[in-house]
């Protein structure tokens, strides 16, 4: 069958499809007519993901949003959540509710008409982002726009607290286990401390300032060793510089009476001559000067050379009380690297302490935090048109299922009971090609076009056509 016989079938049972395409029309408006109505109501939040922890300084990424609303999608859907609306609204002490709640079949097993209530709830509640923006919309529908608004404002406040609550309880079971942590190491701390103080006690060990810094034989060590070096850089200038600076004033003076002398006897040898009494007795006078003068320069070099041999036996005493203490050092060195060992054991227990008690205190802050990552955004809206049922979008499919139910209606009433409706039919049903076809109009150019398109006739079946009619 090609298209034209198609079409005429349509045409010749249009009242068969019109009416079948009437009456699932008028069947789905009725239908939809008495579906009860919902309503629909909307509550928006604000995700602002520019807010950081006030503790851990954390927030959201944009990579980190789309999982997280979907987890916030499925939690406002949690019985928790519904659970807390039908409490707020107080819905399980409706009579009519009740009623529907004994005929429901649910049993108190099952959680009752609390959870009844929740779960009627959640299958009215979706909650998406709208668009690409920050904007978490919720949405109810309900029997009327009151009872929508109300649902979905309570789901929206009861939402809010259930996140905050999952952060502070969270927060705070983790503060207690790591308070309970910090306790162990405190105790771990206390010890390591008892041990390393019982060993210094016992191998007789006194720090001369906290712990780390070294003991008393390592110190005396140090300060012996600090002494020796700084003998030895300043002995030589130190020592030549005591003894030039000695202070001699006999000597002095005598050098002072030996210059005035010797100016005497320069000028009596020139007025008095060398025989004269006061010329000798000159002389005289300058050798008991020198003489004493003598005396005196060698008191001021053994006084010299006493000072360097005190210096030199100062060295090598120093250097023998610094090998006897070094021998000390080196006996109880096995001693310090056990002492060593136990600083550090003492020095992590109290980092592992300290990191403990620090977390324990940022997460007891987190649970007493009372804000969210949420802003609220105004009231709830319902909308005073229904949402569903759709008459429009019933009422149109339901006229398209129509037409083509009427279709195959008219097709399976041709197929019961088949009729020659053209001369394609004629030709079917004879098996014999139609040569001739009386008293029928002759066909316009454009009917001619068409079924040459639609009927797939050769131009030649055409020709013949027109010279028979």
């Amino acid at each position: 069958m090609n298209l034209i016989q198609f079409l005429r079938i349509f045409w010749a049972r249009r009242w068969l499809v019109l009416g079948t395409a009437l009456a699932c029309f008028v069947a789905a408006t009725l239908v939809a007519s008495a579906l009860p109505k919902r309503y629909g109501a909307t509550a928006r939040l604000l995700i602002d993901t520019m807010q950081s922890d006030p503790v851990t300084g954390s927030g959201l990424t944009m990579r980190d949003t789309r999982p997280y609303i979907f987890t916030q999608t499925e939690l406002i859907r949690d019985p928790r959540v519904t659970g807390a609306v039908v409490d707020r609204l107080g819905l399980a002490n409706d009579p009519d509710t009740i009623a529907a709640y004994q005929a429901s079949g649910f049993r108190e097993e099952d959680g009752g008409i609390r959870r009844w209530l929740a779960n009627q709830i959640a299958q009215r509640v979706s909650a998406g982002q709208v668009g690409a923006t920050s904007i978490f919309e919720i949405r109810v529908e309900g029997p009327t726009p009151e009872y929508a608004k109300a649902v979905v404002g309570a789901v929206r406040d009861a939402y809010v607290q259930e996140v905050l609550r999952i952060k502070t309880d969270a927060a705070g079971r983790t503060s207690a286990w790591y308070a309970e942590q910090a306790e162990k190491e405190r105790q771990l701390l206390e010890q390591a401390e008892a041990r390393r103080n019982a060993f210094m006690k016992e191998n007789n060990i006194t720090l001369t300032a906290g712990p780390g810094s070294p003991d008393v034989e390592m110190a005396k060590l140090q300060s012996l060793q600090n002494a020796q070096a700084a003998l030895r850089g300043t002995s030589g200038t130190a020592l030549a510089a005591t003894g030039e600076a000695l202070p001699n004033v006999a000597a002095d003076q005598l050098r002072v009476q030996l210059a005035a002398i010797e100016e005497e006897i320069a000028r009596a040898s020139e007025q008095l001559g060398p025989e004269h009494p006061a010329f000798k007795a000159a002389l005289a006078r300058k050798r008991a000067v020198e003489m004493q003068l003598a005396n005196a320069t060698r008191q001021q070099e053994a006084s010299r050379a006493a000072s360097a041999n005190i210096a030199r036996g100062s060295l090598t005493q120093l250097d023998a009380e610094i090998r006897a203490q070094q021998a000390v050092v080196l006996a109880r060195k096995p001693i310090y690297d056990q002492l060593v060992a136990l600083d550090r054991e003492v020095e992590l227990r109290r980092s592992q302490y300290e990191r403990a008690l620090a977390r324990s205190a940022d997460l007891r802050l987190v649970s007493d935090v009372s804000e969210t990552s949420f802003v609220i955004l105004g009231d709830p809206i319902a909308e005073q048109t229904p949402s569903y049922p759709k008459m429009g979008r019933i009422m149109t499919l339901a006229g398209i299922f129509g037409v083509l139910l009427g279709l195959m209606a008219a097709l399976a009433a041709e197929f019961i009971a088949r009729r020659v409706r053209g001369a394609e039919d004629l030709a079917y049903a004879t098996g014999a090609p139609v040569l001739v076809s009386v008293g029928t109009p002759p066909p316009s150019p454009v009917r001619l076009q068409l079924r040459r398109l639609l009927g797939r006739r050769t131009d030649r079946e055409d020709d013949s056509e027109l010279q028979a009619i």
